[in-house]
């Protein structure tokens, strides 16, 4: 008896679905079947669909012979769903006992038919199988996923011996922060620069081991980045056990998350970045030194090219009329000499105001035409070998600095005059297309390498080295003005010889007016 009470117990959690229209029959039935699992009674078949959709049963006991929808039609409807298909059905009747009436009932999917006034211990022993079944299934289930769950858990113990192993490897720190960005374990890297041990990092940013300068900077953006789940990027020193001093490291976090995108962790390295960080220190130390003995240098050597300039005139006036070819000549190409130092020193001096932000603008309105006309006319002069054409309206108001503008086209139309060695057309057109005022200078030169185009536009780039002269300031001069005029330049090339260069160059119009003037 003890055995059997044991057994009632453990079947007690099945559910069993009672459908009948007349409570009586609920009610005897539950009499009959109470011990063996919780009954749940209903008196139609609607409710009873209904109950399925969001309960599980071990068995259905449905009558036959119910208004509205009979126990047949319930059945159908039971075993078209997915969820309830494979839910045992025991049919009970009291009327029809004929065979076809048996057999409909099995074809609608029926494991038993019991025909009233059934036995009671008759029908005990039929549902208690079901229950039984119904039980080990639940048992297997729970012992299937168990068994998942410590597959599972063994494969990330796994992966995480492996994990530690790989970061153990590493040549940089590692770390590991749980989903709230609580640092928990640190690599042998950490534990070799720092001394401590793995665990001893919970508070890394404000410890000892960092700088105190750093500490704030890389905690906050360590919070951010927790806070918003956004990748996580600082620089900050470290101490070094050997020496204690401090090296810079780079330090980078990427969330873990799970299938579900929430995060479960983080990962965070930090590279050593001192070497590179202190050579690039040095060099933009070194550069700034350059630019200022640039700088100065460039002004000491305009008193002197002035005083040379004056005396080289002074002499063509006093002895023009007495001096012989040869001292004339002489004369002539000091003249011009001199006129090509000043305009270095002139770059060299443009550069360094570019570089400290001091290049003024004189803006004013202007047309821009005449400027182009006489820019064209004054740099013919200087060459017999090409053909300066000059394609622009009527006029074209703009807003900007006349001289500096005048730079620029000077700049460019020399550039294309010195990289066309073999003469040939330089061709330089204005014109107005998308609300900018456009300027283009093409030649037939040497052509600019595709690797290139971005080259020459820095400071003392040069396409083709040294090979046509000039410290490569000129480009740079240019981009930094047009960029205060708010408009932009670029080079186009094939990168073919005798097929040349092409430079473009927009400019803001100063007028929503001139603009429509000019489109029209």
């Amino acid at each position: 008896m003890t055995g059997s009470r044991e057994g009632r117990t453990s079947l007690s959690r099945a559910r069993i679905l009672a459908v009948d229209d007349h409570s009586p029959n609920l009610l005897a039935l539950e009499a009959t079947l109470g011990d063996l699992g919780e009954m749940v009674k209903v008196q139609s078949g609607e409710e009873a669909l209904l109950r399925l959709l969001r309960e599980d049963f071990a068995l259905i006991l449905l009558d036959v012979q119910m208004p509205g929808m009979d126990g047949f039609e319930t059945a159908r409807l039971i075993k078209e769903r997915e969820r309830s298909r494979f839910i045992p059905i025991i049919f009970l009747t009291a009327r029809s006992r004929d065979a076809s009436h048996v057999f409909r009932g099995y074809a609608q999917g029926a494991v038993d038919y019991v025909l009233k006034p059934f036995a009671p211990e008759i029908l005990r022993s039929k549902v208690a199988v079901f229950v039984e079944l119904f039980l080990k299934e639940q048992q297997l289930k729970r012992q299937e996923a168990q068994l998942r769950q410590r597959e599972r858990e063994a494969l990330e113990r796994e992966s995480a011996y492996r994990y530690r192993l790989l970061a153990d490897a590493m040549p940089l720190c590692v770390f590991f922060a749980d989903a709230e960005g609580r640092l928990r374990q640190g690599n042998r890297a950490w534990c070799e620069l720092s001394g401590l041990s793995a665990d001893g990092v919970e508070d890394l940013w404000r410890s000892e081991a960092v700088h105190p300068e750093d500490r704030e900077g890389a905690h906050a953006a360590w919070c951010h980045s927790v806070l918003t789940g956004e990748s996580f990027e600082v620089q900050f020193r470290m101490r070094r056990r050997e020496d204690g001093g401090f090296r810079w490291f780079l330090g980078r976090a990427v969330p873990e998350r799970n299938g579900q995108g929430l995060i479960t962790g983080w990962i965070i390295t930090a590279t050593d970045i001192d070497d590179p960080k202190r050579a690039g220190e040095a060099l933009a130390r070194a550069n700034a030194a350059k630019d200022a003995f640039l700088a100065a240098a460039s002004h000491e050597l305009r008193t002197p090219l002035a005083a040379a300039k004056m005396q080289v005139q002074l002499a063509e006036r006093k002895y023009g009329e007495v001096m012989g070819e040869g001292p004339r000549r002489a004369l002539t190409g000091l003249n011009r000499q001199v006129d090509r130092m000043t305009k270095l020193v002139s770059d060299l001096l443009d550069v360094s105001r570019l570089l400290t932000g001091r290049l003024s603008l004189e803006q004013e309105e202007f047309d821009l035409v005449p400027l182009l006309r006489t820019s064209c006319e004054r740099l013919q002069m200087l060459t017999s070998e090409h053909s300066l054409i000059l394609d622009v309206p009527e006029w074209l108001p703009m807003w900007g600095d006349p001289g500096r503008i005048e730079q620029v086209v000077t700049n460019l139309v020399s550039n294309a005059v010195r990289y066309s060695p073999q003469g040939g057309t330089v061709r330089l057109r204005a014109w107005v297309e998308g609300g900018e005022l456009a300027l283009g200078v093409s030649d037939e030169g040497v052509g600019i390498p595709a690797e290139k185009l971005a080259l020459i536009f820095e400071r003392f780039g040069q396409a083709h080295g040294a090979r046509y002269g000039g410290l490569g300031l000129g480009l740079t001069i240019s981009q930094g003005i047009v960029a205060q005029h708010g408009g932009r330049i670029w080079a186009e090339s094939s990168g073919i010889e005798g097929e040349g260069s092409t430079f473009q160059v927009r400019l803001p119009l100063h007028s929503g007016e001139a603009d429509r003037e000019l489109s029209s």
